[in-house]
């Protein structure tokens, strides 16, 4: 599993216009016409962009297989079946394909709920063909930075300087050694695995607590507060509280 997620990585970041290697296959799910040939046209002159464009999400699921893109950005209100029940509907049969959601919602309800059935990211309307183009490179680099920080023994992952020991449940930092509890160790494990990425709240009580009934926001802030104390020596790694969301683990 680590090889083939590690060979779509690099295979991706080989893909940007960064590296001018290779086109980037892009599934573009846009219902308003005008936004959508917009979008298309511009991100084929930016270069490297192979779009197919389709106009609702049961076209989308149709040509996903066929075309099997590198991205994909879709709608979150469309006809027929929502940007939400697409994306749910891409994950039963792909749960790696980065995905990016446009929205005009600023439900923080709505956009947890997108995070949870498996977003890697969301941009607001309007945007312009560029803006797009930089937060699929962004979601590249993520992508790769995430496997990167991983060693081949899926068990030690380096944060920095500083080296998370998961069986052991201890972090080798330049202080000396530290034993994490149990929660603390499956917490850090949890947000490890989605490096620059929002962990939603109810992931965490369903990972950690095994759901709500014994999940309180004052167990998690000191369990948040404890890790943060553990990394503060790296200063390039950080936890940060994304509002009304849920948690990022920060790595520059």
């Amino acid at each position: 599993m680590y090889s083939a997620k590690k060979d779509k990585a690099v295979n991706l970041l080989l893909k940007s216009p960064i590296n001018n290697v290779d086109m980037i296959k892009l599934l573009l799910v846009e219902d308003d016409e005008v936004l959508g040939f917009i979008i298309k046209e511009g991100m084929e002159l930016i270069g490297n962009y192979d779009v197919v464009w389709v106009n609702n999400g049961q076209k989308g699921l149709e040509v996903f297989e066929s075309f099997q893109p590198d991205i994909i950005v879709s709608d979150i209100e469309m006809p027929r079946m929502s940007g939400l029940e697409f994306v749910q509907r891409i994950r039963e049969i792909d749960d790696e394909v980065p995905i990016i959601l446009e929205t005009c919602v600023s439900s923080s309800k709505t956009i947890l709920e997108a995070y949870s059935l498996g977003i890697d990211n969301y941009i607001k309307k309007p945007f312009l063909p560029d803006e797009l183009d930089a937060y699929i490179q962004s979601l590249l680099k993520r992508i790769h930075l995430k496997e990167d920080n991983r060693k081949i023994d899926t068990s030690l992952i380096m944060l920095g300087q500083i080296e998370f020991n998961i069986p052991q449940q201890t972090l080798s930092t330049k202080e000396g050694l530290i034993n994490l509890s149990g929660r603390e160790s499956k917490l850090l494990e949890l947000l490890c695995q989605n490096i620059n990425q929002i962990v939603p709240k109810d992931v965490i009580a369903e990972t950690i607590w095994g759901g709500e009934k014994f999940f309180t926001q004052q167990r998690l802030d000191v369990f948040i507060y404890s890790i943060r104390k553990y990394l503060s020596s790296e200063s390039k790694v950080q936890i940060r509280t994304m509002r009304s969301l849920g948690y990022m683990l920060s790595v520059e």
